[in-house]
């Protein structure tokens, strides 16, 4: 039986966890305790611990499996200056996670990194091998993660990896009262006929990829290629201003939508191409907003009944 150790527990990581025991692996997940825990199949060995404490961690990396890094750290609105806090709390751990994976000559490292931080603007659809231009330390802090896999491989020659440069996931289980995520929020706001706060460019373009296409995009790549960064997205893109007009539309009411300027530097134009995950895994996403949006709101809709 395959086994993968799974670092991080939040929405991604949870989601992976039973995707992964479904399709037979053994499956286990170290982070701290949340929502997300409940839902996790009983099969599941979880283990409460802070992932970024490698003490606590090696114990449980085992040569041959592969391990998957969907840890939390700072987001896209963190400013400049907490990034001494950010080398301390990620950058040190992550290196000692690198090189504890390689001393163990563990099966393949798995690392999710994102799409929409590390290309910046773009102005056509960016590919794997363009350059990065990350405008935020969140975006700087995934680049440099993705160079230190790459550097450690090439000097050590024991750590086989996939880096996976994930656009926006959405749907499956998410907490919309915790506003991680525009489209569970903008739902739950409309549903309850609450004010909406947007912060941002109605007009920026982003790439949104609905869960269930995420979960086997991740899952294929995981499997199929070796020492490969592959984009995980749609492969389309959309205006917030047209998500927005999706979700009015499928909820059948006007948002009332508060618009704020953002002090922080965010992405305008996120355009990501997915040929390359469609060459290797044979998958293409098939999930389209209109329909990923409509089953969010079917299961809002009876969550509230």
């Amino acid at each position: 039986m395959n086994s993968i150790l799974i670092l991080g527990c939040g929405y991604l990581g949870s989601h992976l966890a039973n995707y992964f025991n479904q399709q037979g692996w053994s499956v286990k997940v170290l982070g701290m305790r949340s929502m997300h825990t409940d839902y996790l199949s009983e099969s599941i060995k979880f283990v409460e611990l802070d992932v970024n404490d490698i003490e606590s961690v090696k114990h449980f990396i085992i040569p041959g499996d592969f391990v998957l890094c969907a840890t939390g750290s700072i987001n896209a609105t963190n400013p400049f200056n907490d990034i001494s806090r950010d080398i301390t709390d990620y950058y040190l751990p992550y290196i000692n996670l690198l090189n504890e994976c390689a001393s163990k000559n563990i099966g393949k490292f798995i690392f999710l990194s994102s799409a929409g931080t590390v290309y910046g603007n773009a102005s056509n659809f960016a590919k794997e091998d363009d350059r990065l231009n990350p405008l935020n330390i969140y975006g700087v802090q995934k680049a440099f993660f993705e160079q230190l896999i790459q550097i450690k491989h090439n000097e050590s020659k024991q750590l086989p990896h996939v880096i996976l440069r994930v656009s926006n996931p959405y749907g499956g289980i998410q907490n919309p009262l915790k506003n991680q995520g525009i489209i569970p929020v903008l739902i739950n706001k409309a549903l309850n006929g609450e004010k909406f706060e947007f912060w941002g460019d109605i007009n920026a373009t982003r790439d949104f990829i609905y869960i269930d296409d995420f979960l086997k995009a991740t899952y294929l790549a995981s499997k199929c290629a070796i020492n490969e960064v592959i984009n995980v997205a749609s492969g389309t893109c959309s205006t917030i201003g047209e998500v927005i007009d999706v979700v009015q539309h499928r909820v059948d009411c006007k948002i009332d939508i508060v618009y704020k300027t953002s002090a922080n530097t965010v992405v305008k134009n996120n355009l990501i191409d997915n040929s390359k995950l469609k060459s290797i895994t044979g998958f293409s996403p098939s999930i389209t907003l209109e329909d990923g949006i409509q089953q969010i709101v079917g299961k809002m809709l009876y969550a509230k009944e």
